[in-house]
């Protein structure tokens, strides 16, 4: 099912363009059925199915896929009308092809959701389709125009359902975009106006004793509770406001780990700190990341900074200097949801990286099948033998923390040991479990409930 604000709104509003083209189709059903033309009748039917088809599979949790499959549908059913039965006559022009340019706008709104290369074929299609119907009257021997009688009533028809459909999809862009600038908005607002918050979950290492935290960013919005990071990094991401809250998460992160080293249970951990690739690549990155290391006054070598396969998406060069120079400086880099992708393969030889964070997939995998276990297994091997540290991350019961142990994972992370913790319970939960005494074989913390 779709789950973020922005697919439920697309998904509302494709919803109601379904609604009405199965209104419009259900009128002109009705009408060729009592005319007796049942070769256009079994035409709409056959549309109609599809269309059905399309939108199960939209709300089964493939949005994306069965909203262009209805463009698709729609697309030929368009095209068939416009080449039988919408003939151009005499002071009678074809108005079919105008629906094309409603798919079209279909096709964008869901382009800028998901950027997929079959949707920009589709888009690119659909408006050669509305050319060419445009341009030339495609006249041939084996249509079967519809009665002269009901087809005087199409150009209205046709026009102002046309513009209708249009105007709406043109008022739901707006919509969306006026809304998308309105969380722009209340996301500056809330980063110089401390909304947000870090959470810290627990890094525990093979003798199952917490040695360090990831820093998890939150936003505490006045009137909406805590908010997850799914539902506003995407737009802060867009905006170009990533760098900036990742000052702020850095600069905040650091100030918490500069109180760590008040107590002896806390001075030794580390903390894991995400780095998007945009702000990875700001030109002085790494000059303030230096700088707020030392204003706060903690070793460089207490951050870890995590980073993503998105990097090898951007200058390679430029990243791994980067990297280099932050790494020579004291720093040290995590590969974070290692094995989702392949380019990270090409690179791990070249990157300065200090650990590597098993995708939370594996992990659950690993427990579910044999081949799951194999992949996990191999990973994890891949990774000592680079002499990595190997973190498994997503450890939700005691099997799967045994079965990473077995597969010589040094380092572990998850809802098993604890969910993330605000500043003040993280502090109170590590000083309280530095007296426990692990026990490797059941779990060095207890189940978080």
């Amino acid at each position: 099912m779709l789950n973020t604000p922005n697919e439920e709104h697309l998904e509302y509003i494709c919803k109601m363009a379904f609604l009405s083209g199965l209104l419009v189709t259900t009128g002109w059903l009705t009408v060729f059925t009592l005319m007796q033309q049942w070769t256009i009748v079994i035409t709409l039917l056959m549309m109609g199915a599809g269309a059905f088809v399309s939108w199960r599979i939209a709300v089964r949790g493939n949005f994306s896929a069965g909203l262009m499959l209805a463009q698709a549908v729609h697309l030929v059913y368009a095209i068939i009308f416009c080449l039988l039965y919408d003939v151009p006559e005499a002071g009678i022009p074809r108005t079919t092809h105008l629906y094309l340019l409603t798919i079209a706008l279909v096709g964008f709104i869901n382009y800028q959701r998901r950027h997929t290369l079959m949707q920009m074929v589709l888009i690119a299609t659909t408006l050669l389709a509305f050319i060419i119907f445009s341009s030339a009257e495609l006249v041939y021997p084996f249509a079967h125009p519809i009665p002269q009688r009901l087809h005087l009533y199409l150009p209205l028809v046709n026009a102002v359902a046309g513009t209708v459909i249009l105007c709406g999809g043109i008022v739901a862009m707006h919509t969306d975009f006026s809304r998308r600038s309105e969380k722009i908005r209340a996301i500056q607002y809330a980063l110089y106006n401390n909304e947000f918050v870090l959470f810290f979950q627990p890094l525990l290492n093979a003798a199952g004793q917490i040695n360090g935290a990831e820093a998890l960013l939150r936003w505490q919005q006045p009137g909406k509770g805590m908010v997850p990071p799914s539902e506003f990094i995407p737009d802060a991401q867009r905006a170009g406001l990533m760098p900036a809250v990742g000052d702020w998460v850095i600069a905040t992160a650091l100030r918490e780990l500069a109180q760590w080293q008040s107590h002896p249970a806390t001075a030794p951990l580390t903390l894991s700190i995400n780095i998007t690739v945009d702000h990875l690549m700001k030109p002085d990155f790494v000059e303030r990341l230096i700088h707020h290391a030392g204003v706060s006054r903690v070793a460089p070598s207490r951050v870890k900074l995590e980073l993503t396969e998105s990097v090898f998406a951007s200058d390679i060069d430029a990243v791994v200097a980067k990297m280099n120079t932050l790494a020579a400086a004291g720093f040290r880099f995590s590969l974070d949801d290692f094995g989702t992708g392949f380019s990270s393969l090409n690179y791990l030889r070249r990157l300065p990286l200090e650990q590597i964070k098993i995708d939370r997939s594996f992990v659950s995998g690993a427990t579910e099948n044999r081949k799951g276990a194999v992949i996990a297994m191999h990973i994890a091997l891949m990774g000592l033998e680079l002499k990595l540290e190997v973190l498994a991350e997503g450890i939700e019961t005691v099997e799967q923390w045994r079965l990473m142990q077995e597969f010589g994972c040094t380092a572990f992370q998850g809802f098993y040991f604890s969910r993330p913790l605000n500043a003040g319970d993280f502090r109170a939960f590590t000083l309280k479990n530095s007296a426990e005494k692990p026990d490797s074989a059941s779990g060095a913390l207890s189940p978080a409930g």
